[in-house]
């Protein structure tokens, strides 16, 4: 992963899209620590994780909590859901009374559409959408302020996907909540975001408002993915034209020089090859191409 530069607001979500291998999970998990960036700075109100030392980001943890793709398997089948609920309670907050922490997964579960009487079951007890809500409502027990979604969708049927899509919006509406969203599903990801970061091999691409990248997408790659979502009416669906992009996907260990779409790029030029392109546009709509003006 490099050269991904951006900003993340109060009460934001920033919608993380692209296809299978481009850095979407990589990019969440070294915002969290999780993967260790070798270079670049990650800035969370005004302090430098990468330079942290575990006990400093002790602290910052209880205010980024993350949502993993698999419900199942990021729950401990040895825990009852009220033990992996209050698990975060008792690692920073040990001195909480045994009933103080009841009380309080007790209100989150009912705060996620859990009933509080399930409270001594077994993750395998539940379904995929169940589960997720577990996993939800253990990230928000400590009432961070950031929440990072990694594919939290991806696993669960299209009925169950939109409950937990909307709870979570309903969820960052009461709790003030920052949201970073990873997801394929562009449908999905138009739904929940503010703002959408389209990546390719690693690199930031396209980064704007949901509707500037969805109606008028400036770089190559993020036209043709967007040619690939679905319409619901099957007169233009039948009528789009999907732009198909030529040749094999490279290999991120060994990228290609200069702009690293270049190889599948239409637009490409003998420049692409020689300079590396960054984000350059406004608030509103940056594209990392040099054959395109962001303004």
């Amino acid at each position: 992963m490099d050269g991904v530069t951006l900003r993340l607001y109060e009460g934001e979500t920033l919608g993380v899209v692209g296809e299978s291998g481009c850095g979407k999970s990589t990019f969440a998990r070294a915002i969290i620590g999780l993967v260790k960036a070798t270079d670049g700075k990650v800035a969370w109100l005004g302090k430098d994780l990468l330079g942290m030392k575990a006990d400093e980001w002790r602290e910052v943890r209880s205010d980024i909590q993350m949502i993993f793709q698999d419900p199942l398997a990021s729950l401990n089948p040895r825990m009852t859901i009220g033990e992996i609920i209050a698990e975060p309670l008792r690692t920073y907050h040990p001195k909480l009374s045994r009933q103080d922490v009841r009380d309080r997964v007790k209100a989150m579960m009912l705060k996620v559409g859990l009933l509080p009487n399930l409270i001594n079951r077994y993750p395998h007890e539940f379904s995929g959408g169940q589960c997720q809500r577990i996993g939800i409502a253990r990230a928000l027990i400590l009432e961070p302020k950031l929440i990072i979604c990694d594919e939290p969708v991806s696993a669960l049927d299209v009925s169950i996907q939109a409950q937990v899509v909307n709870l979570l919006q309903q969820l960052q509406r009461e709790m003030g909540l920052s949201l970073i969203f990873i997801a394929h599903d562009l449908a999905v990801v138009k739904h929940i975001s503010d703002r959408v970061l389209v990546m390719y091999l690693g690199h930031a691409v396209e980064l704007g408002t949901y509707d500037e990248v969805y109606h008028n997408p400036l770089h190559p790659y993020t036209k043709a993915l967007m040619s690939a979502v679905p319409i619901p009416d099957p007169d233009l669906e039948r009528n789009k034209k999907i732009q198909l992009l030529e040749g094999e996907l490279p290999s991120p260990i060994n990228p290609p020089s200069g702009c690293v779409f270049r190889t599948r790029c239409p637009l490409a030029g003998p420049e692409c090859a020689q300079t590396r392109p960054v984000l350059e546009g406004s608030f509103r709509h940056a594209v990392s191409c040099l054959k395109v003006d962001p303004l």
